[in-house]
């Protein structure tokens, strides 16, 4: 993918999770999403990219003021991608196959606050709420609850112990 289409699949799969806003600390290289940027409470979703494509999106977005809104840099910089990959139903249908969770029995612990976590996909910081799935090799990965209610459901209220 190009770094165009890249941008354009990291901030429009944002905003179809509800994020609106993107912050950006240029010197630092930080790249961190929110819901409600107005929210005090809201502990954002910071993005990890390598710094390269970091530095792609700080200079994307060097003429806007923080917080930036997200739909605005998708329409300015990368519509045509955006639609590509999101919005074009006949070329999703024409890449797509059908799949189905197998049934397979994992364990969860619900985080009470934030914790960084190794993920097969690298380090990412869970927030309070997520689950911690442990999957079928042992690998853990953070599920946001939201998601979690709809993939997954809980066999045992109570843990073994």
């Amino acid at each position: 993918m190009t770094e165009k289409e890249n941008l354009a699949s990291v901030l429009a799969g944002a905003y179809k999770l509800d994020y609106r806003w993107l912050v950006i600390d240029s010197e630092l290289l930080q790249i961190r999403i929110y819901k409600d940027v107005s929210d005090e409470t809201e502990v954002p979703l910071e993005l990890n990219f390598d710094p390269h494509f970091a530095e792609y999106i700080v200079n994307v977005c060097k003429n806007k003021d923080n917080p930036i809104v997200i739909s605005e840099v998708l329409v300015e910089f990368c519509a045509s991608e955006t639609h590509a990959l999101y919005y074009d139903k006949k070329s999703y249908e024409q890449q797509a196959i059908a799949i189905r969770h197998k049934p397979n029995e994992l364990t969860a612990i619900r985080e009470d606050g934030e914790r960084y976590l190794l993920t097969l996909n690298g380090v990412v910081r869970t927030n309070p709420g997520d689950w911690v799935i442990r999957g079928v090799n042992g690998e853990e990965y953070p599920c946001d609850p939201e998601i979690f209610k709809k993939l997954y459901d809980i066999i045992e209220e109570e843990p073994k112990a």
